[in-house]
């Protein structure tokens, strides 16, 4: 997607007492890591690549951990800060980062993580013509939480507080927004209190429901409990997808977008794994580079392009693996016998080693013996895919382990998760 995300890190973190006087809080760790580390993770793997900081609170740290833990590098990315002069509220910290926003991007809380298919609410505010949206989810007391009245998709009111408040839908901490949504911004203000309200008034502003796993870290017994949930909650179940027969037609060597036609259901399918909550990778042999038939670049183009088209209906391939190697190839450099070409394991045993992926629920989708081979010696499934609707037929194989698929959304049982505190 190449899109930008901006994250406000720039909140006090007053109810976590001495863990917030030196660290701003989405640089606390969990799990090992600071957390907001899994903010860039989860946007990073759906194709988000500029990430801005709205940062206040000891900014000096926040600076300081972008090059100590040097994240550019590490996620691939480019990061930038806006620095607020002096409390601005988390409107009047958008308002005052102005020209570095994009004309649209992803707005995500430092403290909370929202586990759902991003893309879609970038995908569904598109289709409605929204100015902004916000991720909501349902919980069954939200007397701690400001709640939101929905028709349709269209948000009619923001609620206050209520201790009355029973089961209820509320503010996820994921937002799409357009630079329009902030044009009668004012510095300081609030999201919740100002721009929100706004935008209401407009009718510019539209809700979408998810479900899925849901943490605020803004309280002392919800930083503890995420300690373990978060990690635990990153291992996941994937779909290993071939490429030339699975997603796109094999019409031979395909290494140009002019030459993809898109198996009937790929895009679909990609969402729908996507939407469950599973990871999704390619691994896809190449030996035209080894045959000189198109240059190693022509690849990571290509795959490119296929990414921007699943973005479209928001839909996103976590990570890519090819192999462009073959033991005949006519150029030297590819010429060899790779432990990453199919059937052998090597391409889905990397992705292994690189991501926490669950094995119980995962499998590949293959158009060839040689995929299935590969799965196999990979320690899980392989399903033949010869023709037909994609989406169809992963449905089907997906319903056949869930629930061993989907991570795990819903274990916070007598966790309190912290009042919803964007900064």
């Amino acid at each position: 997607m190449g899109g930008q995300c901006v994250i406000l890190v720039g909140g006090l973190g007053t109810r976590l007492g001495e863990k917030t006087k030196t660290t701003p809080k989405p640089l606390l760790e969990v799990g090992g890591a600071p957390f907001v580390e899994i903010l860039f993770g989860e946007a990073r793997r759906r194709g988000f690549d500029e990430f801005l900081l709205l940062a206040g609170y000891r900014s000096d740290v926040v600076e300081a951990f972008l090059q100590e833990r040097d994240i550019e590098a590490r996620f691939n990315c480019r990061v930038e800060m806006s620095v607020e002069p002096a409390p601005l509220g988390t409107g009047g910290a958008l308002v005052h980062a102005g020209e570095k926003l994009r004309e649209e991007f992803l707005l995500l809380n430092g403290d909370t993580w929202f586990d759902f298919n991003w893309l879609d609410v970038v995908f569904q505010a598109r289709r409605d013509g929204a100015e902004g949206a916000m991720a909501l989810r349902e919980i069954a007391r939200a007397d701690r939480y400001e709640t939101i009245e929905l028709k349709g998709s269209l948000i009619r009111a923001v609620r206050p507080r209520s201790e009355a408040a029973g089961s209820a839908l509320i503010n996820g901490g994921v937002y799409y927004l357009t630079r329009r949504a902030l044009e009668r911004g004012a510095s300081p203000s609030s999201l919740e209190g100002d721009i929100f309200p706004e935008l209401v008034r407009r009718k510019a502003l539209r809700g979408y429901r998810y479900s899925g796993f849901f943490i605020d870290i803004g309280v002392p017994a919800s930083l503890a409990a995420a300690e373990d949930l978060a990690p635990r909650q990153r291992r996941r179940a994937a779909v290993f997808f071939d490429r030339d027969g699975v997603l796109n037609l094999d019409h031979g060597y395909v290494h140009a977008p002019d030459q993809v036609q898109w198996v009937p259901g790929a895009k679909e399918a990609v969402k729908l794994v996507n939407d469950l909550g599973c990871y999704a990778f390619v691994v896809t042999n190449q030996a035209g580079v080894a045959k000189g038939l198109y240059p190693e670049q022509a690849i990571g183009a290509l795959h490119d392009w296929m990414a921007k088209e699943l973005a479209d209906i928001g839909a996103a391939i976590d990570d890519w693996r090819y192999c462009p190697y073959h033991p005949e190839g006519v150029v030297a450099d590819y010429r060899a016998a790779h432990p990453w070409r199919k059937p052998a394991p090597g391409m889905i045993a990397d992705l292994f080693a690189h991501w926490p992926i669950r094995r119980d629920g995962s499998f590949l989708v293959g158009d060839k013996a040689s995929d299935i081979e590969a799965a196999e010696a990979a320690g899980i499934p392989g399903h033949l895919f010869e023709a037909g609707d994609l989406c169809a037929f992963v449905r089907e194989r997906l319903a056949a382990v869930t629930p061993a698929t989907a991570p795990d959304t819903d274990r916070q049982e007598g966790v309190e998760i912290g009042v919803h505190e964007s900064r």
